[in-house]
């Protein structure tokens, strides 16, 4: 069992407030208003399958007002081609600089699937035992193409989480690259220059792993205490260093050993900042997953789920918006975050370095 002492999980939890200090970040110096700022940060989901449908209008209306960063597809989202590639297009309008963000893994996660046309990407585990890595590249370019021309940018994916065959949620769908750090960061590797190829993001996921864990995050908690070793750091740390983590999404996972506090994963500066930043030195984006899965709405309010993950060192808040939708959200979280800061809870600083790692990423996606 890992118990990092007091004195350490202190310093952690204070990294966020430490790191926002300085120097000033550039965000700041641009005169960006908060309202703004805080939209950078939010990728939000909408009700709707079609760029005609009111929940199309509505995220339209945000993205010309700057209220969301991005737009976050998930299946319901994705029934006909013409109808995704058209809600795509229309928000790619609204601002060209906007994330246009789906689960793309190949096999079971595959929003562009064939029966709407698009090439079958086979799931990973299939990629290794039938492809090996020249397969992998050739079918991920492909996949990566495609992507791309349907009108999206950010790929929630690869999967870096090690395989076991008794896990519910990873191991079963054969979701994973394998069972050691090596072979999972080679095909995780391949995954991201295809899409980085075509000028899109990837996002690894789910630090600091899923994949020996018992239980679904989409239902509820799940406490890897017990069953996560540091052996499942590896991979993320093999694609930090070989510069391939752009954007790592957190899972919401408990680990007593890492956060004595019980909190989850998004929630947690000493996994977020003390063991991903400061120890595994990672300096990219920090994403949530979906700030409206079970896992998290059924213990938490709303307020709280987003002032919590902005504490807890998160730079992109995802929040598909579909099991309460609330068309004025965005307006309501700069609302939260400003009460935030003027009860100290954290500083506008905070916001900006967060802005300033997502312009960065977007900087990198129109270097490829």
């Amino acid at each position: 069992m890992i118990r990092p002492s007091r004195r350490k999980l202190m310093r952690w939890a204070a990294a966020g407030a430490l790191a926002s200090a300085f120097p000033m970040p550039a965000i700041a110096r641009q005169g960006a208003s908060l309202s703004e700022k805080v939209g950078k940060m939010l990728l939000l989901g909408f009700i709707g399958s079609g760029p005609d449908t009111a929940g199309a209008e509505i995220v339209d209306e945000h993205l010309r007002a700057q209220r969301i960063g991005g737009v976050l597809f998930l299946r319901h989202n994705v029934r006909t081609r013409e109808g995704a590639e058209g809600s795509a297009a229309r928000f790619r309008e609204a601002s060209d600089s906007a994330w246009m963000a789906l689960d793309q893994e190949g096999g079971l996660v595959q929003r562009l699937s064939r029966d709407l046309g698009y090439t079958w990407i086979p799931r990973a585990m299939q990629i290794v035992e039938e492809r090996g890595l020249t397969g992998a590249e050739e079918i991920y370019a492909i996949g990566a193409r495609e992507f791309t021309e349907a009108g999206f940018n950010m790929n929630l994916a690869p999967v870096a989480d090690v395989h076991e065959e008794g896990n519910a949620v990873i191991g079963r769908h054969g979701r994973a690259y394998g069972t050691d750090g090596d072979s999972i960061a080679a095909y995780a590797s391949r995954f991201v220059d295809a899409y980085r190829a075509q000028h899109a993001v990837c996002v690894i996921k789910h630090f600091p792993g899923h994949g020996r864990s018992r239980g679904d995050s989409h239902d509820g908690f799940v406490d890897i205490t017990e069953t996560w070793s540091r052996a499942e750091l590896d991979p993320f740390q093999r694609l930090i260093e070989s510069g391939h983590a752009d954007m790592i999404m957190g899972g919401h996972l408990t680990h007593q050993g890492l956060d004595p506090s019980g909190v989850p994963v998004t929630f947690s500066s000493p996994v977020l900042q003390g063991l991903l930043r400061e120890e595994l030195g990672y300096q990219g984006v920090i994403m949530t997953d979906d700030l409206d899965m079970g896992a998290i709405r059924q213990s938490y309010a709303q307020r709280e789920s987003i002032l919590r993950s902005i504490e807890a060192g998160n730079d992109i808040l995802m929040l598909s918006n579909s099991a309460a939708p609330d068309m004025e959200l965005p307006q309501r979280i700069v609302g939260w975050v400003e009460e935030a800061i003027e009860a100290g809870r954290f500083t506008e600083a905070r916001i900006d370095h967060s802005v300033e790692r997502i312009e960065a990423a977007h900087a990198a996606v129109r270097k490829g």
